[in-house]
């Protein structure tokens, strides 16, 4: 009876983890208009840097759930941000063609009802033109922005050290790889999705999408992976190995892909709608068109940035409603430390309920959401839409390959 006892502990599992599915930790307020960028501290966990549209940047201290310091960053709104490997200081891009490194412990600190005064920036970069995002090199004293060209800089220097341009289109997003360092994919106006060697200052690849990709994230184990969120509401996940295509299309979000961020185990990733909501998708998992996890509120407006929490525990998403809210990368895994044998058990039965996770009964409770009724019927006239086209698309195949099939048969009679 030890298969039959298993599969009914399995069931138990599926319903325990749903009953107990709270991915909802808190939000923090404290922006004034739209939540336009985010940044993880690699040397803390409790650091939390947020760019808004109003061009003001706050440092968040996560674990009080309170803002450190708020700073008057730029005039425009803050296109990026980003870390220096150290966690020292940080750095924020603006559109108004400006790029400035700020110290982390700099800014209006709030105290007993009293601000300090405020701190002027370390640096100030000037840039030609706009500048659309920015990431730092995982080992070196450089990063990388993007605008009307790529352009690579050294803390050191006022000017960029090396240009990249391919086409006359903007770039829209740009990535260090975490472990080819020397690579930087990138995603462009003109529907690209580019792949530049730093090395050989040259180009690596292109390949051309139906609609523009607006967000990428290499994955921190595999350097051959990155994900794409796309305007055409899906994510494509990428490999350097596999040329002139996406290995693999993630469909399941009604509007716009905004933001995308992997996992630090490079199992999973995140990606942000203009739909107001947060889905999570296991990179090898085989339904492409189902999300792991789909988190979403009543008050919560389009997600603009999302961010992974280096422990792998937390998820951050910013929106336009000005609001940075935390979420449980496990829906169901308590916050609190196990007791005793709670670790054992807790993991027993996770591995029992993905070993009998193909079994119907366990797959229908595991895979039930409830989802809001505008999400859920703008996903059925999705896929009913995308039903029709696959029909439409393999009639019209069928109507090319029956004339010449008839036309062989035709020669081979008259032979």
């Amino acid at each position: 009876m030890a298969k039959q006892l298993e599969y009914t502990r399995a069931v138990r599992s599926a319903k325990i983890d749903r009953m107990f599915a709270k991915p909802f930790v808190g939000a923090m307020s404290g922006h004034h208009d739209t939540v336009f960028r985010m940044a993880a501290d690699p040397s803390s966990l409790s650091s939390l840097v947020s760019g808004g549209f109003d061009g003001e940047v706050i440092h968040w201290n996560v674990l009080e759930r309170k803002p450190r310091r708020f700073i008057n960053a730029h005039r425009n709104a803050v296109d990026g941000c980003t870390f220096t490997p150290d966690g020292v200081a940080f750095l924020t891009a603006s559109r108004d063609r400006t790029v400035k490194l700020w110290d982390s412990d700099s800014g209006r600190t709030i105290s007993d009802g009293r601000e300090a005064t405020e701190v002027l920036p370390l640096t100030e970069y000037l840039g030609d033109a706009p500048f659309a995002d920015i990431d730092h090199h995982r080992t070196e004293q450089q990063f990388v922005t993007c605008g009307q060209q790529l352009e690579l800089w050294d803390i050191n220097r006022s000017r960029p050290i090396q240009n990249f341009q391919w086409g006359d289109d903007s770039i829209l997003a740009c990535r260090f790889n975490k472990v080819e360092t020397h690579l930087v994919a990138c995603c462009m106006g003109d529907r690209g999705v580019c792949v530049y060697d730093s090395r050989t200052k040259a180009a690596h690849s292109k390949v051309i999408m139906a609609l523009s990709c607006t967000s990428l994230s290499w994955n921190p184990m595999d350097p051959n992976m990155f994900v794409c969120g796309s305007d055409d509401w899906n994510c494509y996940l990428f490999d350097l190995r596999v040329a002139g295509k996406p290995r693999h299309v993630f469909q399941g979000h009604i509007h716009p892909v905004s933001s995308v961020d992997f996992a630090p185990t490079g199992r999973s990733f995140v990606a942000g709608s203009q739909d107001c909501t947060l889905r999570i998708w296991n990179v090898n998992q085989t339904s492409k068109t189902t999300s792991a996890e789909m988190y979403h509120t009543k008050r919560m407006a389009k997600v603009s940035s999302v961010i992974w929490s280096l422990d792998n525990d937390f998820i951050f998403s910013g929106s336009e409603d000005a609001i940075v809210r935390v979420w449980k990368a496990d829906a169901s895994k308590p916050l609190r430390p196990f007791r005793g044998p709670e670790e054992q058990q807790f993991n027993y039965m996770r591995t029992l309920r993905d070993r009998y996770a193909p079994y119907e009964e366990v797959r229908r409770i595991v895979n039930q959401r409830n989802t809001p009724k505008a999400i859920r019927g703008t996903m059925l006239r999705k896929k009913r839409i995308v039903t029709r086209d696959m029909v439409k698309e393999m009639s019209r195949k069928k109507s090319d390959v029956l004339p010449s099939l008839a036309k062989t048969k035709t020669v081979q009679s008259l032979h």
